[in-house]
């Protein structure tokens, strides 16, 4: 279960960089939120939650991550998206643009989700 866990977070730190590049050239194209980026950006979340699910059943059958911040990094991918989705209501914003930013970032937790983990 352990590898199926980090192959699951190495599987999202390489979706969320495609799909923040991809954010990013739309938002300089100045491109709206059309359903297939959302879409995309729907899966960057539930592979996170996967993530979640597969890191409680770890920590259920004894394993601990070798940082107590690994929890926290874990945490926030869960809710990135969320909060975004919650700034960006009711506003005229570039929503591709930072929705590809939030996908950069959520790769930078999962990459250090990934050192502190192991």
């Amino acid at each position: 279960m352990l590898e199926l866990h980090l192959l699951i977070a190495r599987a999202f730190v390489l979706y969320c960089a495609l799909v923040g590049l991809w954010g990013l050239v739309l938002g300089l194209r100045k491109a709206p939120l059309d359903g297939t980026f959302r879409g995309a950006l729907f899966l960057a979340g539930g592979l996170g939650l996967v993530q979640a699910l597969v890191g409680v059943g770890l920590v259920l059958s004894g394993l601990r991550p070798r940082d107590d911040l690994h929890y926290l990094y874990g945490l926030s991918v869960i809710v990135t998206l969320p909060l975004v989705a919650q700034y960006l209501a009711n506003r005229r914003a570039r929503a591709t643009l930072i929705y590809g930013i939030a996908c950069l970032f959520m790769m930078g937790l999962g990459i250090r989700g990934i050192t502190t983990g192991s």
